[in-house]
């Protein structure tokens, strides 16, 4: 069977070429399975549903992200890392993405890694990046995988060049992902996160990593922009008036922001 060929090729460590020429073969099948259910609905749609190719591929020797994830990269990483207590797997069938993540509080605070990048994680890129050479856009939960093991091992310079370039994309689960990362005193993943949750419309991580950040005096207009934003005001005043740093550099501070707030 081919999810105990791809289990027993990351025990044995296979050459990552091997994996990749492997990874083409399977999604080039994957990719026909695609492009017929999408000929076959009779229109030109870009995007078809993971449950419409499961249906598809029940009885077809061909894997999709969600099956990679749960059968072949999941299981071995929780084997791998000796985290099964941590991250019990069993016989999970369920397709609900918090039964296939990394828990925050191991991604957080998981210790004595960085470096290289672990076989583990280059065979997973090598196959989200096979899925992008074929036009596959990667399921949300290859994406948020990817992304809770960059962080798991500290390989969070790969992790922001996966963001940059788009390799990883935009949505509200890597957006919440970032947000728990800045408040992690991971800079980088301030910005990262508001540009973000700006793109896929998430406002109220927006206005809270605006007031993460400081950023008392834009609070008050966004959330009056937006209009629909889920955020006490409260919540800002509570935090500006804890904030001594911020209002012994600006003592007018309190009184800009409750301006603000009477004008709205």
């Amino acid at each position: 069977h081919i999810v105990q060929l791809l289990r027993k090729g990351l025990v044995s460590k296979t050459n990552s070429s091997e994996m990749a020429q492997g990874f083409q073969v399977l999604n080039s099948a994957y990719r026909q399975v695609i492009e017929a259910l999408s000929q076959k609905s009779g229109t030109r749609q870009t995007t078809v549903s993971l449950q419409e190719l499961e249906a598809q591929i029940a009885y077809q020797s061909v894997l999709s992200e969600k099956d990679m994830v749960t059968l072949v990269f999941h299981p071995h990483f929780v084997m791998s890392e000796g985290l099964e207590e941590s991250i019990p797997t069993g016989n999970n069938d369920s397709f609900a993405l918090e039964n296939w993540t990394i828990p925050e509080s191991l991604r957080v605070t998981n210790p004595g890694k960085g470096g290289k990048t672990p076989y583990v994680l280059s065979v997973v890129i090598s196959y989200l990046r096979s899925l992008l050479g074929l036009q596959i856009l990667p399921h949300k939960i290859l994406q948020c995988f990817v992304f809770d093991i960059c962080v798991y091992f500290r390989q969070e310079h790969l992790l922001q060049q996966l963001l940059h370039y788009h390799v990883l994309l935009d949505s509200p689960e890597l957006a919440l992902r970032l947000q728990i990362l800045a408040k992690d005193s991971r800079s980088w993943a301030t910005q990262a996160s508001l540009d973000m949750a700006l793109r896929v419309r998430e406002f109220s991580v927006v206005a809270e990593m605006l007031l993460f950040s400081g950023q008392y005096l834009d609070i008050v207009p966004f959330i009056v922009t937006q209009k629909d934003v889920n955020f006490k005001v409260k919540t800002l005043l509570e935090e500006l008036e804890s904030d001594i740093k911020a209002n012994s550099e600006d003592p007018e501070l309190m009184q800009h922001v409750l301006t603000e707030i009477r004008l709205w």
